[in-house]
């Protein structure tokens, strides 16, 4: 029976490893297409078929007047800094890169609206057939674009693909670091959560499952009973901090039990006990949970294969974390013997304790010598 479970926990990794380079490599290559075909979309995009005239009158807006007023320019314009326009602002087919103040709205047809750090617009900012960004800028008016959302950039800028690599570099190191900080102080724990999972693994995330979706109704009703007396009600910030904090570490626990047994399988290490061999096991294994991590950050800024790569990373960290949870949950984190250490001392004491006689020799009582003047029986 222990062959078959580990032919069976062999196969599993081993499959599990194959989807992943296979998942990697598809990814890689979907995204190479996606942005070969986000660079022929971009380079075919139509000028829109409306004329000045006819957004002019749209916004309701007179050219005439707003050349008296304020300015009114063709082609892209700039307003360099410690400059002022005393009035609005109208940039027919161009942008308007702000950066001293303008008195009244500014508006652009077939242009961005830029509002650089220190510039000032004391009225709206508006972009017809373009975006509105604000750069530290501030616009006192409404922002509005037609068709683009007009959002600031401080708001609507992703994380950089650099940013995200960072990221996921300093969770892997994070990561190596409470796991070798576990195994320093509780490699039994670990040892023993990982071994129950590699036996019990279904079992294991059912029951971690059950968990999180019982935390928070348990922790309500717990909250509720301690609510009768006056003791209970003095504990309940105590249990409101010690439980969700309880949970967390059962949860990384379990993370790292699954990362350890990975490794197990991948390094093909038998010595579960031996601290050199669970080192050479768990840094692997943490490796291995964080790769899709790592591949989801250097997609960063690709779009649909993006959120795609990041849906793949969070799912892999779920379904370690859930049967990581109820691997705790199942071994008391680690504390509790399984049936198997319970029989055995008992079949060996017991195989100690029964008498066997020795083949070829007859068991017979010893001669006692008799008593002098005594008379034999």
């Amino acid at each position: 029976m222990r062959q078959l479970f580990s032919f069976v926990r062999a196969a599993v990794a081993r499959a599990a490893l194959g989807a992943t380079v296979t998942a990697t490599f598809t990814v890689a290559a979907a995204s190479a297409v996606a942005a070969v075909a986000a660079q022929a979309q971009v380079s075919t995009v139509a000028v829109p078929a409306d004329s000045t005239a006819e957004v002019l009158r749209a916004l309701s807006l007179d050219e005439g007047r707003l050349a008296v007023n304020g300015k009114v320019v063709r082609g892209n314009h700039t307003v360099a800094f410690g400059d002022t326009i005393r009035g609005p602002l109208l940039v027919l087919r161009g942008n308007a890169d702000i950066h001293g103040a303008v008195l009244g709205d500014v508006t652009t047809i077939f242009g961005d609206v830029t509002v650089r750090d220190g510039a000032e617009i004391r009225g709206g900012a508006t972009a017809w057939r373009g975006r509105v960004i604000v750069e530290g800028g501030r616009v006192r008016g409404q922002l509005r674009a037609n068709p683009f959302a007009a959002v600031p950039r401080a708001q609507a800028a992703a994380m950089s693909r650099g940013d995200a690599l960072r990221l996921s570099a300093g969770w892997l190191a994070m990561l190596l670091t409470v796991g070798l900080v576990a195994l320093v102080s509780a490699s039994r724990n670990l040892d023993a959560t990982a071994r129950l999972l590699e036996q019990n693994f279904g079992r294991a995330f059912l029951v971690g499952l059950a968990g999180q979706l019982g935390f928070l109704p348990l922790l309500i009703i717990v909250i509720v009973a301690m609510c009768v007396t006056v003791i209970g009600i003095l504990l309940v910030p105590f249990v409101l901090v010690a439980a969700p904090v309880a949970f967390a570490g059962l949860v990384t626990l379990g993370w790292l039990a699954m990362a350890l047994m990975l490794g197990h399988v991948v390094m093909r290490s038998a010595a579960h006990e031996a601290r050199a061999g669970m080192i050479r096991a768990l840094i692997p294994g943490i490796v291995l949970l964080m790769a899709p991590w790592v591949i989801a950050a250097a997609m960063q800024g690709t779009g649909t294969m993006s959120l795609l790569a990041r849906a793949f990373a969070i799912g892999i960290t779920w379904v370690a974390a859930t049967a990581g949870l109820g691997g705790a949950l199942l071994s008391r984190a680690g504390t509790g013997r399984s049936r198997r250490a319970r029989v055995e001392p008992a079949a060996s004491s017991a195989g100690w304790q029964t008498p066997t006689p020795v083949a070829g020799i007859a068991t017979a009582r010893r001669p006692i010598p008799a008593r002098p003047g005594a008379t034999p029986k």
